[in-house]
């Protein structure tokens, strides 16, 4: 039965962390184990939920909070330029009106 455990563990490496976080012990997993062996439904929990939560803090923990304020003030920039672009182009314009040459000639 440990054998085949140790196997189980090797091929699912993401309990190791799970004992690392300190979330369960050896022992708890162990008996899990005896319990209800390989049963994917009983190990999603472990397995599936547990790294999904370890990504999203390593993503958090590696974003460089610099390059985001880089790419806010950016687009904010960009946002105002278009912004001052749309407003010229909703204002009226005078219509141009052609004034004829040698209009006071007569006077």
């Amino acid at each position: 039965m440990k054998e085949n455990f140790k196997l189980f563990v090797r091929s699912n490496p993401k309990l190791i962390t799970y004992v690392k976080n300190k979330n369960a012990t050896w022992q708890e997993l162990f008996e899990i184990y005896s319990l209800y062996g390989e049963d994917k439904e009983v190990w999603d929990k472990y397995i599936i939920n547990d790294n999904s939560i370890n990504d999203l803090i390593s993503l958090i923990k590696n974003v460089n909070l610099d390059s985001i304020k880089n790419i806010v003030d950016g687009m904010q920039k960009a946002i105002s330029i278009i912004q001052s672009i749309s407003s010229n182009n909703n204002e009226p314009h005078e219509e141009y009106e052609a004034k004829k040459k040698y209009d006071n000639l007569d006077d």
